[in-house]
């Protein structure tokens, strides 16, 4: 696991047992982005890339950077930069891995670049924070599942809420995700198929690919991606679910037939 040091923005590489406390970023891609390849052009030149140092993908791995300092977080995961995308083995295990990391991450920083800085007061917050972007894409919806402690940051980087707290009976209605999933009364093991798929259903992902790859995690599922297959990968992700579902009921008609 490739994590960020958030007070020098050097990159360190980690295995298993030997990954320190992190915070993680959830976000909605924009067109300005900061690459693997163009952060690691900007470490070997600190401070002389305008260019990088200018884009709004960039700012926002450093707010996220200040952000977990506040924490006492020494480390930082970002989905844009700590993944080397030139490599489809390293794509193909960060992406398998995601959720885990999400769920192993100290905080997740839900930044929201389209909810301007306003008192939760404020007549307008609930429906600007219900109608970001952030709502709308594939990949959040394991970042809001995965961690037990997400906090909801606004454009300029102001707390508006957790998942577990103020902003609960906000992020329910809008994703239709039962509280009692949010809040960690109950495992999402617990949640059916079916249920699974209506908080998946109105999401979308850049990619076809990926409303099946970002789902993987979600019903604990592995596989290999194969971007240009479009929508057949989510007719494996439904045959793996299958198998999976058949396996384990199989299991559990064995155990009662043992005991």
């Amino acid at each position: 696991m490739r994590l960020i040091n958030t007070t020098t923005c050097d990159f360190s590489e980690f295995y298993d047992s030997d990954v320190p406390p992190y915070a993680i970023l959830s976000h909605a891609w924009g067109s300005e982005e900061i690459s693997h390849q163009e952060w690691a052009a900007w470490l070997a030149k600190r401070g002389e890339n305008a260019a990088t140092m200018n884009k709004s993908g960039f700012k926002k791995i450093r707010g996220a950077c200040a952000e977990a300092r506040r924490d006492r977080l020494e480390w930082l995961w970002v989905d844009t930069n700590c993944i080397d995308k030139t490599s489809s083995a390293e794509l193909t295990e960060a992406i398998n891995s995601m959720f885990s990391w999400y769920r192993g991450s100290k905080v997740c920083y839900a930044y929201m670049a389209d909810v301007p800085s306003i008192s939760q007061d404020d007549k307008d917050f609930s429906r600007l924070f219900r109608n970001s972007r952030w709502f709308t894409r594939g990949w959040t919806l394991q970042e809001l599942l995965a961690p037990t402690n997400v906090v909801f940051y606004n454009r300029s980087w102001s707390r508006m809420g957790s998942k577990t707290g103020s902003l609960l009976d906000a992020i329910s209605h809008t994703t239709g995700i039962d509280d009692e999933f949010l809040n960690g009364n109950r495992h999402l093991k617990m949640a059916s198929v079916a249920k699974k798929m209506s908080w998946l259903a109105h999401r979308k992902t850049t990619r076809t690919e990926d409303i099946a790859y970002c789902a993987m995690g979600i019903f604990e599922i592995n596989m290999p991606l194969l971007y240009g297959e479009g929508k057949k990968a989510f007719n494996r992700l439904q045959e793996e679910i299958m198998r999976v579902s058949r396996s384990h009921h199989f299991l559990l008609g064995m155990g009662q037939q043992c005991s």
